[in-house]
């Protein structure tokens, strides 16, 4: 691997939030590491909660509407009228329980097409659900507001908001408690939908995904979920699969910025016991 790869996967440990994880070591390789060590300083200087380009490593997306705000970054599908995906990052410094939630549901200034608005919401029997959500973007105020926009927004059936959906985001946060970090893509399965709301006419999705990665001294564990758009009483880990089968659903290329030989492994994995191992 390049010194310049290896650079580049140490780079979005440092911008894409305020928390910074160690294990961004885990892409430095013998010799090189003394390379890139040298750059660091440099690095330390930018502003790590501006919007610094992260195309480098956000997902491909299907559109061309790729919007950064300051704590996450989105493809938005002006057809279905909602993210593609949502990419952001968790770490246990996200979750601040004295930043207050906003509820300040509102369209995104930054979607160049106009995104969705509540009003396209306002009796459809479908909740505002959050992609990134808004107890994961609690590290102050303004990224609290931010995950208010529509554009990080979802029509989710009230049964699997208040449900399933908040189980496995309340599980990311408890396993951000004993990793480093963990890189989260969230998104709605967008074919075949099961509804049109609005008068933007929304899809409604079918189901959703998120894929996870984590990272912990030096170390890469990757897992994935799918879970139907409706009530479900099952296990989340009923709905456990690999990021490798999320990609060929979706035709999405998640963490292609990782060495290869990472990427390959941490994508295949569907085993629990290995995402949960604190090895």
């Amino acid at each position: 691997m390049s010194a310049k790869k290896n650079f580049s996967c140490l780079i979005i440990f440092l911008l894409f939030t305020s928390c910074i994880s160690k294990s961004a070591q885990a892409k430095l390789k013998g010799k090189n590491v003394n390379q890139v060590n040298k750059k660091i300083s440099g690095v330390n200087k930018i502003n790590i909660s501006s919007k610094t380009s992260r195309a480098e490593y956000q997902p491909t997306s299907s559109y061309d509407q790729i919007i950064s705000h300051n704590y996450f970054t989105l493809s938005y599908s002006e057809k279905d009228e909602q993210p593609e995906w949502v990419f952001y990052k968790v770490c246990v410094q996200n979750y601040n329980k004295l930043t207050r939630r906003t509820n300040d549901y509102r369209e995104d200034p930054l979607v160049k097409t106009s995104s969705a608005s509540p009003k396209d919401y306002k009796g459809s029997g479908y909740d505002m659900g959050h992609l990134a959500p808004a107890h994961a973007m609690a590290q102050n105020y303004k990224a609290m507001s931010e995950s208010f926009y529509l554009s990080n927004i979802s029509p989710q059936k009230a049964s699997f908001n208040r449900g399933i959906w908040r189980s496995l985001e309340n599980k990311v946060e408890f396993w951000s408690s004993f990793n480093d970090s963990i890189y989260v893509v969230a998104g709605p399965i967008l074919d075949n939908p099961i509804d049109i709301i609005g008068k933007n006419k929304l899809s409604v999705p079918r189901a959703f995904y998120k894929t996870l990665i984590s990272f912990k001294g030096g170390k890469a564990k990757g897992l994935a979920f799918i879970i139907p758009n409706k009530k479900s009483t099952k296990s989340i880990y009923t709905y456990v699969t690999s990021i490798d089968e999320v990609e060929q659903i979706t035709g999405i290329d998640f963490y292609h910025y990782l060495d290869t030989a990472i990427q390959e492994r941490v994508e295949a994995n569907l085993d629990v016991k290995k995402w949960l191992s604190m090895k």
